[in-house]
């Protein structure tokens, strides 16, 4: 399989001024970052990075959103992610909500993550979650204050196994 990577400057003028402006996240057509927390998040990449939900966002040597308007690298959906197993390094998502039915199949995205993700996975959640099965271990929690009492809980999770062929038993290849 090979990528296309575009890249494109296209961004709303409302997005570059509450860019420069806010210091907190505010609610519009897609989720913006202030420029401290997204430094954060660029601070805890590593390697080859695939950014799924990545709305205007410019982390990532590939975005991937399923809303073609944000102009992503690739339009695809994180349920089935259209990679190899552990392609990249960091994988890295702060996903929407849009109500209970995201989280039914929440395990089939942690899955899909898990499977692509070679070295570390970043969540950016507004709930409590700690737990992804091995063979990734939680080493940082991080917390960043919103509008009150909105906060988003970063968790970086390492993979403790570096191949896969070893948390599948030798069996794979």
């Amino acid at each position: 399989m090979s990528l296309v990577v575009l890249r494109s400057n296209h961004k709303p003028e409302w997005w570059r001024e509450r860019r420069r402006r806010d210091r907190v996240t505010l609610f519009k057509p897609a989720w913006v970052w202030c420029e401290r927390e997204e430094k954060l998040y660029s601070r805890l990449l590593r390697g080859f990075t695939l950014h799924c939900c990545s709305g205007y966002s410019e982390l990532g040597d590939i975005k991937l959103d399923i809303n073609p308007d944000f102009r992503p690298t690739l339009v695809a959906d994180i349920h089935h992610l259209p990679f190899r197993s552990q392609v990249f390094d960091t994988l890295i998502c702060d996903p929407p909500w849009h109500g209970p039915q995201t989280w039914m199949r929440f395990q089939q995205i942690i899955r899909e993550f898990i499977r692509v993700a070679r070295a570390r996975i970043i969540l950016i959640l507004g709930t409590l979650y700690y737990h992804i099965p091995k063979p990734f271990k939680l080493q940082e929690v991080y917390i960043v204050k919103k509008i009150p009492p909105m906060v988003h809980i970063v968790y970086v999770w390492d993979r403790i196994t570096p191949e896969l062929s070893a948390f599948m038993g030798g069996g794979v290849g």
